[in-house]
């Protein structure tokens, strides 16, 4: 199987559709690493249980799970056993200044709720407005938003997240990315995803700081591992692997700074880039 050890993907545009599908060649590329004693890490935007949802049960135990792009770390085992390798929750000193940005910009955004109880994580994301931006959300993930008018002003009570959304829309996305960078410097870590939304988290979160938690938990070198992803948020994941992939369907601003990191490119979502590039890096059975 070659030098990988570990392969690391993104899950949406990478290795699922827009209607969180994966397609049968993706899902026989993951069983033949399962086969081969390749460890498979998730690290992804989602929360833990969207994370874990689009996979069959043969290949869910397998799994390491990065979510909320490497704030909070799962290694593998039984869903309810899995252990916490790695946690991260936006500033405290930080988070009230964030929510004071986003009531004077009034955009919309998404609180996503991360907590520990006896029974492993209790998870939601709260909104306060359903907009179309909330609706293509839902869509792409599957996952239940909870509305709540008076979150803005709620939220100020809550515990800091592992990770927020913000949705200004594609025709503003830009505009208010430009408006955080100036406002809180390196004070957050600052992602696009999609065309139309920004995550936001601590400044020491990325999807490299998941990946290399991973593979620590393996025993697996970064130098080792494969890791494939189609937005901005995973470039740094992408950078740090040993071979680092960027799907043909990203976008035109994350294409132009792959190539300057050296970053290799692969097929689009819809030509299969996913099982291609598993084929291509590691290759045979």
């Amino acid at each position: 199987m070659g030098d990988v050890r570990l392969v690391a993907f993104d899950l949406d545009g990478t290795l699922l559709d827009n209607q969180g599908r994966m397609s049968s060649g993706s899902v026989e590329a993951l069983r033949r690493l399962a086969r081969a004693g390749i460890a498979m890490a998730s690290i992804s935007g989602r929360n833990v249980g969207k994370s874990l949802a689009p996979f069959l049960p043969d290949l869910r135990p397998a799994l390491h799970v990065g979510s909320y792009n490497g704030a909070i770390v799962l290694g593998n085992g039984a869903d309810n056993e899995r252990p916490l390798l790695h946690e991260q929750r936006l500033p405290e000193d930080g988070f009230p200044d964030l929510l004071d940005f986003i009531g004077d910009c009034r955009v919309n955004f998404i609180y996503c709720r991360c907590e520990a109880d006896g029974c492993g994580l209790n998870e939601a994301y709260l909104t306060d407005e359903k907009t179309e931006w909330i609706g293509n959300l839902v869509q792409m993930t599957g996952v239940k938003i909870v509305l709540d008018a008076d979150l803005l002003a709620r939220a100020r009570a809550f515990v800091p997240p592992p990770k927020m959304i913000v949705l200004p829309g594609p025709q503003r996305r830009e505009e208010v990315f430009e408006g955080m960078g100036s406002a809180f410097g390196q004070r957050f870590y600052l992602a696009r995803t999609g065309d139309d939304r920004i995550e936001i988290m601590h400044p020491e979160v990325n999807k490299a700081v998941a990946l290399r938690e991973i593979c620590d938990a393996c025993g697996v070198s970064l130098s080792q591992s494969l890791a494939i992803g189609d937005g901005d948020n995973d470039l740094p994941m992408l950078r740090a692997a040993g071979v680092g992939v960027l799907m043909g369907n990203a976008d035109s601003l994350t294409r132009e700074s792959a190539t300057e990191a050296g970053v290799r490119m692969c097929e689009s979502l819809e030509d299969e880039g996913f099982s291609k590039t598993l084929a291509r890096y590691v290759p045979g059975d």
